[in-house]
């Protein structure tokens, strides 16, 4: 078997400082590429700051950028599906979930903002069936 040992679980101050730190880094942690090789380099450096900030808290606990990385989607993806389960509660008699918290960090920074990003000077963009953006018209 192996000889792997558990790593200690995450604090909520440790979480809360994951959020913190990245959301202040967002624009290039989680924004649209510009060149592909200077862009993925920058997030590494930024990733390996969060990951030093959060070892220098004297927690005691050595987090990889690896772990970092994965703790902060995770904790992404937990808030959006809380944010699911509240704005579409299941059928029944059960009580409704409880809002959330730490991933409401998270998700009031995402809010209105797309998951994906297109490319510069695309052909057309349409929201709700409403042409927005188109070559010859781009937003203004």
């Amino acid at each position: 078997m192996d000889d792997k040992k558990r790593k200690v679980n995450w604090t909520k101050e440790e979480e809360v400082l994951l959020v913190e730190e990245a959301l202040k880094r967002e624009g290039i942690l989680f924004g649209k590429l510009d060149g592909c090789q200077q862009t993925r380099q920058r997030k590494i450096k930024l990733w390996e700051e969060i990951s030093r900030i959060l070892n220098s808290r004297g927690t005691s606990r050595n987090r990889s950028i690896g772990e970092v990385k994965k703790k902060y989607q995770n904790i992404k993806q937990k808030a959006k599906a809380k944010r699911s389960a509240a704005v579409r509660p299941q059928t029944g008699d059960g009580p409704r979930p409880a809002s959330p918290t730490l991933p409401q960090l998270v998700l009031d920074n995402m809010e209105g903002r797309p998951s994906l990003y297109g490319i510069e000077g695309g052909i057309a963009l349409i929201d709700n069936g409403k042409r927005i953006y188109s070559e010859m018209s781009p937003l203004q």
